[in-house]
């Protein structure tokens, strides 16, 4: 019985070759790729929590579909909203002061290229107990405005009239 070796000292070399350029490369990923991941989290002070997002739509466009600081929400029609949430965003459990998202959104994923529309938004404060559901309010003229709530549209203590639904503008 034959059986095919190769040779020795080739094989030996270049085995070490290919497990120095994976340690080389092991290295250069690790140092590079990982190091904006751990500068993120060391920016991150305080803990956060998930949360939901839903949407109120004031307008007579149907906001087909939106984002907050890149987290996704759920389409709304016109003058509608609250009744669909999307898991989830990050929020600081602490407010502080300047803190904004940017909210993306169109009224047209269809065409080509979607229009989208960009707001920076400033969060108002909020407290521990506010912690729920992050709404985002979509209203004419482009306003947007957020708020971290335990409450939803309809409550007494909510800030913002529950959008009429089937309601347009004359």
């Amino acid at each position: 019985m034959t059986t095919i070796s190769p040779s020795l000292p080739f094989s030996h070399r270049r085995f070490e070759l290919i497990n120095a350029m994976n340690s080389w490369i092991q290295h250069i990923y690790a140092r590079w790729l990982l190091l904006p991941a751990l500068l993120a989290g060391c920016a991150m002070t305080g803990q956060v929590n998930a949360m939901d997002i839903v949407g109120y739509n004031y307008t007579d466009d149907v906001v087909e579909a939106f984002s907050v600081n890149g987290y996704p929400g759920p389409n709304i029609y016109p003058h509608g909203g609250g009744g669909g949430f999307v898991c989830c965003i990050s929020v600081p459990q602490e407010w502080k002061p300047g803190m904004t998202v940017t909210v993306k959104w169109t009224d047209d994923r269809n065409a080509d290229p979607i229009p989208w529309k960009t707001r920076v938004v400033e969060v108002p404060r909020y407290t521990h107990e506010d912690m729920g559901v992050f709404a985002v309010h979509f209203f004419p003229g482009d306003e947007v405005k957020v708020l971290v709530t335990d409450k939803l549209a309809g409550h007494a203590d909510y800030p913002y009239p529950v959008p009429q639904v089937g309601r347009r503008r004359p």
